[in-house]
């Protein structure tokens, strides 16, 4: 990662007082930032650590303490607050963790041997039997395990060429913006804002507003205060966000009641899931500066994007200069250019060569002037007893822009017609739920139209692993969940 520490050191030599960092009403200049993570990385030297974990709230010190590991040559894994007992101790074990950096006097999840601390970051040796491969990981920087729609999590092993290469197609693509300023939204453990919430900005010597996720206004799992949200980016007065699809809808919602807000915003990325054209049209014809782009963890983080000068509603934009890509026969889009490593433990992982390819299990086509358009995923897709091909994402992203329902999960294989879960929004009954989807099933083809619902006992959530880290539903354990209620959708 010298590209990086190169330009932290050419921002600290040149402009050493500007700010690098804030935090509430914290800052951090340049200087101080590249003596912070000197400061923690000669601290770390000591130990000869080969894998370490990332286990903090946004903060300062997690950026300080995910560039020190960087700096060493650590293979670093940022581990989500949300993730259960069980997929924690399933990451420690998997790669075996050394060590864990986390926030002083933070409660932890983890078998601790003894814990050291360096100015409000714990460093906390772990009783773990398991012990890093070091062979396996001699190319690895980063370690993103992501929750998945089934099973255990996976570790999508990626190389700092990985990194470097998407830093430098996404400043070559966004460099005329005149973003100076980027609010952190998402979790910093999450591949997307971590890529592009923190090496982006750095690289391109912009500053970060990093805040506890509560004073976002996400107070668990599946709460969100708008309001608070709001405030905080008129507060921050920010230039730049990436959201999902769900805080989309949040950010539409307060522009309505207030039109007067936002203006600082010169770019919202929106991405984890498909987004309803309605939302994006509305979003703009609101002065929101809301732009759709596409990624996985596994091409890390960022294949395409839309941008002011090319924007295309309904796609999800320009493929980067630094991917290629192409859609097999049956449609589904397979990545080149830009692949991970491949997964830890997959045998030729220690030669540290990028896959060729990435089979990325969606589908989709790309037009004639270059965009791309998702269809939906490939595993995903439901096939009627009528003998419809359907991708359900496409009505589920229309049915959660309606201010009436909030998650919804469509199933519908090999049977008549489609149904759902739904969860409805705070405060509205089933009449209402039912009034709004008949609206929406009246502009959908007959096939499309959800004919019978159930209502969720509780919001999906990750707390309940019904919700992926990047917030896509997880279909199997919903439908798990919900089989007798929807079993009795198609026998009533």
């Amino acid at each position: 990662m010298n590209f990086l520490f190169e330009k932290l050191q050419q921002a600290a030599r040149s402009n050493p007082t500007e700010t690098a960092l804030i935090s509430g009403s914290e800052t951090v200049s340049n200087q101080q930032l590249l003596e912070a993570v000197d400061n923690l990385s000669q601290a770390l030297k000591t130990f000869h650590f080969k894998c370490i974990a990332l286990y903090m709230d946004n903060s300062i010190n997690w950026i300080i303490a995910d560039l020190a590991a960087m700096k060493l040559g650590i293979t670093l894994i940022p581990i989500p607050l949300f993730f259960s007992q069980g997929q924690i101790q399933h990451l420690v074990q998997d790669a075996g963790i050394e060590a864990v950096l986390s926030q002083t006097s933070q409660p932890h999840a983890f078998d601790i041997k003894n814990t050291l601390e360096f100015k409000g970051i714990s460093l906390s040796f772990l009783n773990n039997p398991n012990k890093p491969d070091h062979k396996q990981l001699k190319h690895v920087a980063k370690i993103t395990y992501t929750s998945g729609s089934t099973g255990q999590p996976k570790g999508v092993c990626l190389s700092s060429q990985n990194i470097e290469n998407i830093c430098l197609a996404l400043a070559d693509t966004l460099s005329n913006l005149g973003i100076k300023h980027h609010l952190c939204v998402m979790p910093l453990a999450t591949l997307l804002e971590n890529i592009t919430g923190v090496y982006l900005p750095l690289f391109m010597g912009n500053s970060i507003q990093v805040e506890p996720l509560s004073e976002l206004g996400f107070k668990q799992s599946s709460q969100f205060n708008s309001e608070q949200f709001a405030a905080c980016i008129e507060r921050t007065q920010s230039d730049s966000l990436i959201l999902l699809p769900q805080l989309l809808k949040s950010l539409i919602q307060l522009k309505k009641s207030n039109p007067d807000c936002f203006n600082s915003l010169k770019y919202v990325a929106v991405g984890g899931g498909k987004s309803a054209q309605s939302a994006l049209e509305q979003a703009h014809s609101l002065g929101l500066p809301v732009y759709e782009g596409y990624g996985l963890s596994e091409c890390a983080s960022c294949v395409s994007l839309n941008t002011p000068k090319y924007n295309k509603l309904g796609s999800v934009g320009k493929v980067l200069s630094h991917t290629q890509i192409r859609i097999d026969n049956t449609g589904e889009i397979i990545v080149s250019g830009q692949a991970m490593l491949g997964y830890l433990h997959q045998k030729d992982l220690s030669q540290g060569q990028q896959n060729n390819d990435i089979y990325t299990g969606d589908l989709g086509y790309i037009d004639e002037e270059g965009y791309l358009y998702i269809s939906g995923r490939r595993k995903n897709l439901l096939v009627s007893s009528f003998g419809r091909n359907i991708a359900p994402e496409w009505i589920e992203s229309e049915l959660v822009h309606s201010n009436e329902i909030t998650q919804v999960a469509v199933f519908g294989d090999a049977k008549p017609f489609l149904s759902a879960v739904i969860t409805p929004a705070l405060n509205t009954n089933a009449l209402a739920v039912q009034s709004r989807l008949d609206q929406i099933n009246a502009s959908l083809p007959d096939y499309a139209q959800i004919k019978a619902w159930v209502s969720s006992n509780e919001a999906f959530s990750t707390k309940n692993q019904l919700l992926t880290d990047n917030g896509r539903v997880r279909r199997d354990f919903i439908f798990n969940q919900y089989k007798e209620q929807l079993a009795n959708l198609y026998s009533s």
